[in-house]
Order: structure tokens, then sequence, then C-alpha cells
């Protein structure tokens, strides 16, 4: 091959390492930086680094990435390899990068693995550190598409009208089409003279539009409260809101799956006196996720604040306890009975998503609502 081909093929590889290596630096500074900023666990740019380090084993299955504070050391096939020096600035996030690619770098020379798939090891770095955040946390990758899908849900959404004047509405996820589902469904069936809205074993979905669709129910109030980490980061959510069903008796049903915007959505109403909710206790979700946006279309999911109730209740770890408690609630049971007896001081969770049982229930409250004795 003659030398001017050989001078251009040298250059065009060296070009391409650089822009890799560049393009790694970019990338994982962005992400050890959203980290550092918004992570409600506060956790550092350093340890957010330490924790994705530990994904380069998934290039090689044969290296162990052992952290000791002081030294990020590498092992390969249960032999030392080599130790690195960490950055002195826990939150200097450019520099945990630069050190980041500094080992991906050296590795590409001592592990054929990752010398050849050296162009996945910034992704399946985040991939390992974000999974240690919390369970909510995501990191989505352009790259490594087919495992990291997008953050969505389906359309998930059902109608049916009910005997006596009542619409029943199934709500299993709140996507930027439940808003425009309800309103619909509202609007076609003007003359109901109940609702009931099922959320049991909904995950919840985009708070955003839990919040617009409480506007549909809602004259004027606070929705729900965020709060991060920081002391001055509380962010209080009110609407200005329709009201389109004007007094119509509303009741919600939820379970032990009810998570999230769904959770939110239920609290809303119910502490706004505008429905009364039915089931189990829910699931305690109430964290806020915030989609950062990284270099090249990658994404991530990271969990930043705190959701709380319009009555400032918090939601995480203790979920929406019902009105009504239908925990272990059978179809064969007494319904008027069970609505007289005193509630429990508690309400286990309990996946309820099939029990026909509860709409039962649903239908009697709303019964005795439009018929008071």
């Amino acid at each position: 091959m003659p030398k001017c081909k050989l001078l251009i093929s040298a250059l065009f590889f060296s070009c391409a390492a650089f822009s890799a290596q560049a393009g790694n630096v970019e990338l994982l500074s962005a992400a050890y930086q959203a980290v550092n900023d918004e992570s409600l666990a506060n956790v550092s740019a350093g340890q957010f680094a330490k924790w994705s380090l530990t994904g380069l084993s998934d290039l090689d299955k044969s290296l162990l990435i052992v952290d000791d504070d002081k030294r990020i050391t590498v092992y390969r096939k249960s032999q030392l390899y080599k130790s690195f020096t960490v950055p002195q600035d826990e939150h200097d996030a450019l520099a945990w990068a630069k050190f980041s690619e500094r080992i991906i770098k050296d590795l590409r020379k001592y592990s054929p693995r990752v010398k050849q798939k050296d162009i996945e090891a910034a992704d399946r770095m985040l991939m390992a550190g974000v999974k240690k955040l919390d369970k909510y946390s995501r990191y989505y990758s352009n790259l490594l598409q087919e495992e990291t899908h997008p953050y969505s849900f389906s359309r998930d959404y059902a109608e049916r009208r009910l005997e006596g004047g009542i619409l029943y509405i199934k709500i299993g996820a709140f996507t930027k089409y439940t808003k425009a589902n309800v309103k619909q469904s509202l609007e076609t069936n003007p003359d109901i003279k109940a609702l009931i809205i099922d959320l049991r074993m909904s995950p919840g979905g985009m708070l955003s539009e839990a919040i617009a669709v409480t506007e549909l129910f809602l004259d004027d109030g606070i929705v729900v409260s965020t709060k991060g980490r920081k002391e001055d980061s509380a962010v209080f959510y009110r609407v200005r809101g329709e009201n389109v069903l004007n007094g119509v008796p509303i009741v919600i049903l939820v379970d032990g799956g009810t998570a999230s915007a769904a959770e939110v959505f239920a609290a809303a109403l119910k502490e706004q006196g505008l429905a009364m909710v039915i089931g189990t206790q829910t699931q305690g979700k109430g964290t806020v996720q915030n989609f950062v946006e990284l270099p090249d279309d990658n994404k991530m999911l990271i969990t930043n604040a705190f959701s709380y109730t319009p009555s400032g209740e918090a939601i995480d770890g203790v979920g929406i306890k019902p009105d009504v408690c239908l925990y272990r609630a059978k179809a064969n049971q007494n319904i008027q009975q069970r609505l007289l007896q005193e509630e429990p001081a508690e309400c286990p969770r309990e996946d309820r998503e099939d029990a026909k049982i509860d709409i039962d229930f649903a239908l009697a409250l709303l019964t005795d609502v439009q018929n008071p004795s």
C-alpha cells in the first residue's frame, strides 16, 4: 500500500479514536453533573462515577473494578492489573469524566474485550451507575436502544356505561393522551349521574398529565407539591380548573398497585372533597423523576423530588389510605353490612385489579349518595 494511503488511514483511525474519547468525556461529564446537581439521594459526581466504572465489567466479565475511596483498582482474572488515584474533588464532574476516560483508554490496551466493544463503554458504565441510585432512575442509551427502551406508557384507557347513568373509566397509566381521553368520555356522556374512576394497578406515569386530568374536576386549588433535597426547592402545583362534572359524585378505586401520578390524582380529589376513595392502601411511590437530555440523544431519568398531597402529607413510603377499606373483600360478602362496619386503623396493600366486588361496592356507595335515606 502506498505510504500516502497508510498515512491517511492512520490519520483517520486517530481522529476516530479521539472523537470517541471526546464523546465519552462529554457524555460522562454531563451525566455525572446531572446526578451531582439533581439526585434526591444527594449522590456526588465522584460517587456516581465510581458506581459507573463497575459497568466496565459488562464489557469484559473477567474484570473486577474495586473502589477503596482514594483509588480505583482493576483486577483481571483475579490478578491485580493497576490502581488509579481518584480526583480530589467529589463534585468536579469533568475531572471524574476525564478520570473515567483514562481508565477506559488504559483498558483498551489491556483487555481485548474492552478494545472490541469500547464504543459501548460509557453507555455500559452509566447503565450500571444509575441502577445504584434508586429503583426508579433510568439511563436510556441511543446506542443500545434494544436494551434501554424509551420511557413511555401504552395508551391504557377504557370506558363503559353502567346501569343507572353511571360512567366507568379505567386509567391504566397517565400518558399524554389521558386528559384528552377523559375529557372526551365526559363530553360524550353529559347526562351521567355518577362516575367511577378505576386506578387499580395503575403505575402512574406523567405527573404533568395527572395534574392536567385533575383540572377537569377541580375549580381551584393545589393538586400536589414537590420538594427536592434543597430547603428552598418546594414547588406547589395549583390549578384553576374546569370542574366539568359540577358536583356529580365520584368514586375512585385504588389498590396496592396504584402508584406515583395515580396516587397524586387520587389524593387531590380525595382531599378536595371531590371523590370517595375505596380499595386498599396504595403503593406509596411518592418520588418525582426528571428527564435529563444528554449528548448524542441519550437521556437519563433522575429521581429528584418527593411529592406531597395538597394538605402536605407525604406519599412516598406511605401511600394513600382509602375512605373505605376493601382489604380481602370477597365476591360473596354482604356489601351493605361491610359498609356499616367501622373502618380499620390500617388498610394493608393488596392487588385487587380483578376484584369485581370493588365495582359493586362503588355502585352501592353511589346509590346511597344519590338516594340518601
